[in-house]
């Protein structure tokens, strides 16, 4: 009896956990939700058991028991939205979006806060926000583009088949302060009016116009100069302290905050009408912020990214205020895990590590209201002047395949970003967010021939590794054109030279998302060998035949998460041509003047041009080919290249090399 009584005990009590686990659940799913309409904050509670009052705080005015505060000294709630009782009230408190002076409570922030003055829940922003225009972002062709410094770039963007554009916006030399130009460009914002410099405004027209005209998408990294004087960089905005190159954007303050907005509205305003009159569809907010003397000087992670994500927020809802599907990005180096005083030595400042960032800002905005934050990381190879990043990434031991462990995110191991962003608490409503790529090149080093070549090589390579990272929406070349003041320290990434000639990368790049691709790649096969798994004893080559196709070289480490093929890298509205890459090309029988090779077949493929040494010797439908007369050479490169005709055509597309030593 008491075996019996112990059991049906034990039973009542695990239901008894069960049930409250279920009650413990459901509560954990309450929410509070903010949503802006044309005329209306809505403020919606749901499963919430407190009592309490419904307080409006600005961005920068924290309730006494936040934790995430940054530098901000102002605690005060700006107006009362109600007061909500489980028993009584109902879900939803409707309040005007203007206040009396024109303000545009979009910006601010709510808290449930109980009659003992503790949080129930907040601080809430609004996730969902009614936009003037819902759609300014062109379908990419491809993932192709480019880094502009200048109006004359655009022709290179044009001749590169460039679906999108990157340019630097200072604001340092734009928004005026206590004084201003007769010819300024005047702006409503929040119940105030500011003024623009119209020449600065003029300068960016000539870059973004004509890219948006052309359909490319425009991506504008938005930074201040430390140079900037007090008349066009308000003193408002300036963080107290010590800087090294730029400075941040200080929405501490009020009057900073006030300025700040009204800058990033007249921006959203002016670059969401019209191709005609320019499109934005991207802005970077800061530059390389990890590096935290370039936004504000600090230590420590919570109150630094508190003062960073107030700016990114604000960015971002004055931009989908104008333009609903615009967004914002952060800008990383590429250190990742890794720590910079031990890596480089670029930086004075303190530094933080991208990936601890990025895990702050997910947790933080997605608990204070998710929004579709994107990256911008600076990946370059780990040593950023060498012409052979794959080679040298792959022997250090600064890079990895997993996330977790990676130094460093360069382009050897590009795929963890794809694996890092893939994980549920880093996505945006169960979507992988995106990652623009606005800074990466590859040097030529001294531009010697043979590191002219490796550049091209390794264009080839990042271009392809790019084009089939899902995450990765585009690749914006930097830079077009070497600085004479950076060729010093071989630091040449340029496409062209300082005096405008065309690098072999510049080519290799111009047809990276055509059916050439590979022909024009395979010209510098042999340049590309990496460390399999980072073992240097261990180096696969083209010369020492483990290397016949670009894909070869993409999955450097064996955990690689991505399925790499040459159609990810075509435009769109050439896939229909694709005719797939052959693959396992070897070696069966050799004489002195001739060779029989074989290699696997693609399904997609019509047949198959046999290339020796760059002259088309014949064609097959099978997969075997005998190359006769072969050149007495020290060694013939032999090249099996898919085509598949369409209505009567023929479409060449991907290949594979083998070195055939005579």
């Amino acid at each position: 009896m008491k075996k019996l009584l112990t059991i049906v005990l034990t039973v009542f009590m695990t239901m008894s956990l069960l049930f409250i686990n279920n009650n413990d659940v459901k509560a954990a799913s309450s929410s509070m939700t903010v949503k802006v309409d044309k005329d209306n904050i809505v403020i919606t509670l749901k499963n919430i058991s407190k009592a309490g009052t419904i307080y409006g705080y600005r961005a920068n005015s924290y309730q006494a028991k936040d934790q995430y505060n940054g530098i901000s000294k102002l605690s005060s709630s700006d107006f009362t939205v109600g007061t909500y009782d489980p028993d009584t009230s109902g879900n939803t408190f409707t309040v005007s979006r203007y206040d009396e002076d024109g303000y545009d409570r979009l910006y601010d922030k709510y808290y449930l806060i109980s009659y003992d003055n503790k949080i129930i829940k907040g601080p809430v922003y609004a996730t969902s926000i009614d936009s003037v225009t819902k759609n300014i972002k062109f379908t990419q062709k491809s993932k192709k583009g480019l880094f502009n410094e200048n109006s004359s770039s655009i022709k290179y963007a044009q001749d590169l088949g460039a679906s999108s554009i990157t340019l630097n916006i200072d604001i340092g030399s734009l928004c005026y302060g206590t004084s201003y130009s007769s010819d300024a460009i005047e702006f409503e914002s929040n119940g105030k009016t500011y003024y623009f410099d119209k020449n600065a405004i003029q300068g960016y027209d000539q870059m973004i116009i004509p890219a948006s005209k052309k359909g490319m998408n425009v991506i504008a990294i938005i930074l201040a100069w430390s140079t900037a004087g007090e008349d066009t960089f308000p003193d408002s905005m300036r963080y107290p302290g010590w800087h090294q190159g730029m400075f941040g954007t200080n929405t501490s303050t009020n009057g900073g905050m006030d300025q700040y907005i009204a800058t990033m509205e007249f921006l959203a305003n002016r670059y969401s009408q019209s191709a005609d009159t320019g499109l934005i569809s991207t802005y970077v907010i800061g530059n390389e912020v990890d590096f935290t003397n370039n936004f504000y000087n600090c230590k420590n992670l919570n109150t630094y990214m508190a003062e960073y994500e107030r700016s990114l927020r604000l960015a971002n809802n004055a931009v989908k205020k104008y333009a609903g599907d615009a967004n914002v990005a952060i800008s990383l180096t590429h250190y990742w895990n890794g720590d910079v005083k031990k890596l480089g030595k670029e930086n004075k400042g303190y530094c933080l590590k991208p990936r601890a960032m990025l895990d702050w800002l997910a947790k933080v905005t997605n608990a204070q209201g998710a929004y579709d934050w994107a990256l911008a990381p600076h990946c370059y190879a780990a040593v950023v002047t060498t012409s052979n990043p794959l080679n040298s990434d792959s022997s250090l031991k600064r890079t990895s395949g997993n996330y977790k462990t990676a130094k460093e995110v360069t382009y050897t191991n590009l795929e963890v970003l794809q694996a890092y962003l893939s994980q549920s608490k880093l996505k945006y409503k169960g979507k992988v967010r995106s990652a623009y790529l606005t800074e990466s090149g590859v040097s030529s080093y001294k531009k010697s021939k043979e590191s002219l070549q490796q550049q091209a090589a390794a264009t080839a390579f990042s271009f392809l590794k790019v084009a089939n990272i899902s995450c990765i929406k585009s690749y914006n070349y930097y830079r077009l054109r070497d600085h004479k003041t950076e060729e010093k320290s071989h630091l040449t990434s340029g496409l062209l030279t300082s005096s405008n000639k065309k690098k072999p990368a510049y080519y290799v790049y111009k047809y990276a998302d055509t059916l050439n691709f590979a022909h024009y790649a395979n010209n510098y096969i042999n340049y590309l060998s990496f460390a399999k798994n980072g073992n240097k004893k261990n180096i696969y080559s083209y010369k020492k035949g483990k290397i016949h196709s670009y894909l070869d070289t993409m999955k450097v480490y064996n955990h690689s998460n991505v399925s790499y093929s040459f159609k990810n890298a075509l435009k769109s509205s050439l896939k229909k041509y694709y005719s797939g890459t052959p693959s396992g090309i070897r070696r069966v029988r050799k004489t002195r003047s001739s060779v029989t090779i074989k290699w696997n077949k693609t399904s997609l493929a019509s047949g198959y041009r046999i290339i020796v040494n760059g002259k088309t010797v014949g064609t097959t439908k099978g997969r075997t080919y005998t190359v006769r007369n072969l050149p007495r050479k020290k060694k013939n490169k032999v090249r099996v290249q898919a085509y598949k005709t369409v209505r009567g055509k023929k479409y060449y597309g991907a290949e594979i090399v083998l070195r055939v030593p005579n």
